[in-house]
């Protein structure tokens, strides 16, 4: 069987030869050789070279794939224990936007375990993740910011309009605190 990929030259009004035009064109015989056609003499490569010539072009593509993995399971192990927040702190500090957007992906689908802690970790990440060149980066970034302000911010806004004065309440000043922190960075973002 043999494949041809031909166009049409418009401005001469005639077809080109086959080859022309600066592409590759690729025709496979029924011998299994695959021919290479730039412009230049024939090159003639086999199957199986043309294969592993491709599984090399892959083989980064493959490592990036197998070192998400492996930090996706330490994410996972460390989640496991029961640390939420110390899972979310690793997720963020591997420096890998796919971890992070992977992790915050599974945890806005469970509104309940959220709180102004998860809140203070997430928000300084989701500022890297607004830069990011991959659109489900962005729409990530987006949903979970608009989670945050939705469920949190009347506590914010009330917190930081009523700061704690005169008698020491120690869960109030560290919720004022989180409030503040929460507030400067969606300020910042």
């Amino acid at each position: 069987k043999q494949w041809y990929q031909r166009r049409v030259a418009i401005t001469a009004g005639k077809e080109p030869r086959y080859g022309q035009m600066g592409e590759v064109n690729v025709a496979a015989n029924a011998l299994g050789k695959i021919s290479l056609l730039d412009n230049q003499p024939e090159q003639t490569i086999t199957e199986s070279e043309f294969m592993k010539t491709a599984a090399n072009g892959h083989r980064g593509v493959r490592d990036n794939l197998e070192a998400r993995l492996r930090n996706l399971q330490y994410v996972r192990t460390v989640w496991s224990k029961g640390d939420l927040k110390q899972a979310l702190e690793v997720a963020i500090s591997l420096d890998d936007q796919g971890i992070t957007v992977d992790v915050l992906q599974v945890i806005q689908s469970s509104p309940a375990i959220w709180d102004l802690h998860i809140c203070t970790i997430v928000l300084p990440a989701l500022r890297t993740l607004f830069h990011s060149k991959h659109e489900n980066h962005l729409f990530v970034a987006c949903s979970t910011l608009k989670h945050i302000i939705k469920s949190f911010g009347q506590l914010i806004k009330d917190n930081l309009n009523a700061p704690p004065v005169g008698n020491i309440d120690i869960t109030r000043e560290e919720r004022y605190k989180k409030c503040h922190l929460c507030h400067q960075q969606i300020a910042n973002i």
